[in-house]
Order: C-alpha cells, then sequence, then structure tokens
C-alpha cells in the first residue's frame, strides 16, 4: 500500500513538472529577448573538490579554484550566497559507476527496485550507500532500459559532510569529479541547512508563482500595447493624407461658396450697360442726369431737362420700363433755367438681354 502511494505520488510530482515546464515555457516565449535571456540565465554552483588532505571550492561555471583553508568564514559565506546550490565533487576512486540493463517495465518504480536488488548488482547493500541514477533514451519497441548508477559508500561521504558542516557548507548533491556525464546523488541536508535550503526553495517557489502571475497578466497587455502603438505608426500617415484632403475640401467648397455668392448677386441685380444704353437712346439731347439709382428691379434717376414733363412718356415707350413717373415734383434752377425732375419707373423682366 505504502509503495503503491508513494509511485502514484512521484507519477503526480513528474505529471505536474512536466506541465509546469510547458506552461512557463510557453510564457517565456512571450516576453521580450533581452528579458528572456537575462531570466534564462543559468544558475551558479559551489563545486567543493575534496582532495588527499584539502578542499578547493569553485564557483562554476566561470569562478577561479580557491583553497578552503586559505578562506576566511565571511568568504566562505559570500560564496554560498551566490550559489543556487552547493555539490561535493569526489574523484573516481571513491565512487563506483556501473551501467545496468534492466526490464522496462521497472522504470516507473526504478529507486524502489534499485533498492532492493542493490546487492544483486553492487557489492553493497542500499543502507551502505548514496546512489543516483540515470536513464538512457530507449528505443521504441525496446523491452530493456539502460541505467547508469553512481554508488558513494555511507561511511567516508558523511566524514566529508561533517567536517564540511563544520566549516558552514551543506552540500545537497554528490557529483563524480571525473565523469561528467555521471549522474548526481542527492545528499541528506544537516538540520539547518534544511530549514535555510527550503527557507530558500520556498521563497524561490513563490517568487517564480508571483512573477508568473504577472507575467499572465503583463505579457498579452504588452503585446496589445504594441499592436495599438505599430497600427497607429502605420495609420498616421492615411491620417495626415486625410487631413490634408479635407482642409483642401473645405477650402474648394468656400471657393464655391464665394463663387456662387457672387453669381447670385449678379443675378439679382440688372444688367448696367444696357439699361445706361436704353437711357441714352431714350432720353433728348438737351436732358442730363445728376444721379442713378438701380434697384433689384427699380430705377430712379435725377437731373434736368428743357422739357421734363416729356419724359414720362418718352421712357414708357421704351421695352425695359414700366410704371414711370415722377417721384417728386419738378422744379426750376434758376442759374440754368432747366426743370429738375426726379423719376422712377419699374424694370420689366425679362426684356434685359
Amino acid at each position: 500500500m505504502t509503495q503503491a502511494l508513494g509511485r502514484h505520488g512521484r507519477q503526480l510530482t513528474q505529471t505536474l513538472a512536466r506541465f509546469w515546464g510547458w506552461w512557463s515555457g510557453q510564457l517565456i516565449t512571450l516576453l521580450p529577448e533581452r528579458l528572456r535571456r537575462r531570466l534564462l540565465r543559468p544558475g551558479q554552483s559551489l563545486c567543493i573538490y575534496a582532495e588527499q588532505d584539502q578542499y578547493r571550492l569553485q564557483l562554476q561555471p566561470d569562478g577561479h579554484v580557491q583553497a578552503l583553508a586559505d578562506m576566511t568564514p565571511a568568504e566562505r559565506q559570500q560564496l554560498v550566497q551566490k550559489a543556487t546550490r552547493v555539490r561535493l565533487c569526489l574523484p573516481a576512486s571513491e565512487l563506483l559507476l556501473t551501467r545496468l540493463t534492466l526490464p522496462a517495465a521497472t522504470a516507473g518504480n526504478l529507486d524502489n527496485v534499485l533498492r532492493f536488488e542493490m546487492d544483486r548488482h553492487t557489492p553493497f547493500t542500499a543502507d551502505q550507500v548514496y546512489f543516483g541514477f540515470t536513464v538512457a533514451p530507449r528505443e521504441k519497441h525496446s523491452p530493456h532500459i539502460q541505467v547508469s548508477l553512481l554508488l558513494a559508500p555511507k561511511t567516508p561521504v558523511d566524514a566529508h559532510l561533517a567536517e564540511l558542516s563544520a566549516l558552514g557548507l551543506s552540500p545537497s548533491l554528490l557529483c563524480d569529479a571525473d565523469h561528467a556525464e555521471a549522474p548526481s546523488i542527492a545528499l541528506p541536508v544537516a538540520p539547518g541547512g534544511a530549514s535555510q535550503g527550503a527557507g530558500r526553495l520556498k521563497n524561490l517557489h513563490g517568487a517564480l508563482v508571483l512573477i508568473m502571475l504577472l507575467l499572465l497578466i503583463a505579457v498579452p497587455l504588452y503585446h496589445r500595447q504594441s499592436r495599438i502603438d505599430s497600427l497607429s505608426a502605420e495609420l498616421e500617415p492615411p491620417r495626415q493624407r486625410a487631413e490634408q484632403a479635407a482642409a483642401l475640401k473645405r477650402q474648394l467648397d468656400a471657393l464655391r461658396d464665394s463663387r456662387a455668392f457672387l453669381s447670385n448677386k449678379r443675378a439679382e441685380r440688372p444688367p448696367t450697360l444696357p439699361l445706361l444704353d436704353e437711357l441714352t437712346r431714350q432720353l433728348p439731347d438737351h436732358t442730363w442726369l445728376t444721379r442713378l439709382e438701380l434697384g433689384h428691379d427699380t430705377l430712379q434717376i435725377r437731373g434736368e431737362s428743357a422739357n421734363a414733363s416729356e419724359l414720362i412718356g418718352l421712357l414708357e415707350g421704351s421695352p425695359l420700363f414700366s410704371d414711370v413717373r415722377f417721384s417728386s415734383p419738378i422744379t426750376n434752377n434758376p442759374a440754368t433755367g432747366k426743370d429738375r425732375f426726379m423719376i422712377t419707373a419699374r424694370l420689366n423682366e425679362g426684356t434685359l438681354p
């Protein structure tokens, strides 16, 4: 029962891990290139190399190798704070690296299978060693899997861990210093180191969840704003051309309105030259005008004549005028001996050219 629960728990953990990897990977691809490179920057590992009589520390991937004995506690603590993981690297002479061929059916419960059959494949029992393993990619129809198994006897490893713990160092992984492709072994962490590591891991998970939630909200908004800015930039030239066209249309409409206004005003007023020509022909030579007022459909003239009374009949005889009458009584100008007159006439529609 316990083994079944453990197997289902591991399967659920693996499923959630795959989903988290897929989901976070999809979100990461939506980020700008610079931010994506910053988030995907690999963490640093503090590697502790155990030699015959000393330990050497290196902050990978690009740190310098330093002897542990030459470092102060503050310098060691500074390296630990920079690292995301601490690894103990032992020489191959203190480890056992072997490769096993196992049935493919054991892949789902490989940890328990190796513990149960450790003494069949190695000179040790599961209680005597720390171990880690990796599974090589399996061919599609192959009935077997290839397992790389790395063993570390507990007695010398525990001695290393105790010595390092006294110096404030708590490795969480054990690696083969001579074979980079070998599996890593998860190590038990001291109580103080465990709580510190758990706190860091909890804080890291909380920060990652918060970052992902913020990205889930911010990334679509960022892309929408970028799309809006792009469309605005694309629409700016057509908008300017449309505004210029609208301004030209308004100017053209104003010119048309002005032209129509002048045409209407010209149409409302009778033509002047034909009227002057008609008056010149109808009025006798002893008559001259001092004032002429032309209205919409009326004409008023003022002047002097040797015989003003005959002017009404002369103008009535013209087809351009009708309702010809004196607007005021005729008076005599003593200086010239002529009659002063003021005559009003109506202009006949359709008779003017």
